[in-house]
């Protein structure tokens, strides 16, 4: 769902919380699924351990400017993670779009 310059994304993983921190913490796991060719220039803003981390995204681009993506997990009652993911500013909505269902392949891995 977005609203206007902010893109959420919501949904249950079948994977419990501390493998889902682990694709978003480690380098690899999360440079896979972002499909980058480099390494992302992500900096850390806040973290809170198997529970929130946010991270400033510099793209690179020529008057692209930075934006925040934040990721939200709580444990389920099943043992899954509820995932929550919000990206401010969204400056291409349909490119953070089209990694949907590789959001959900990569964190569920």
């Amino acid at each position: 769902m977005s609203d206007g310059d902010e893109l959420v994304y919501e949904c249950e993983l079948d994977a419990p919380v501390e493998k889902v921190w682990r694709a978003l913490t480690v380098p690899e796991y999360l440079e896979r699924w972002l499909k980058l060719d480099a390494p992302a220039d992500l900096a850390v803003v806040a973290e809170e351990e198997n529970r929130s981390l946010t991270y400033r995204w510099r793209d690179g681009g020529e008057g692209v400017e930075d934006s925040l993506v934040t990721f939200e997990l709580s444990a389920t009652e099943e043992g899954g993670t509820w995932f929550r993911l919000t990206h401010v500013p969204v400056v291409m909505p349909v490119a953070a779009n089209s990694n949907e269902a590789d959001v959900v392949m990569m964190l569920a891995a």
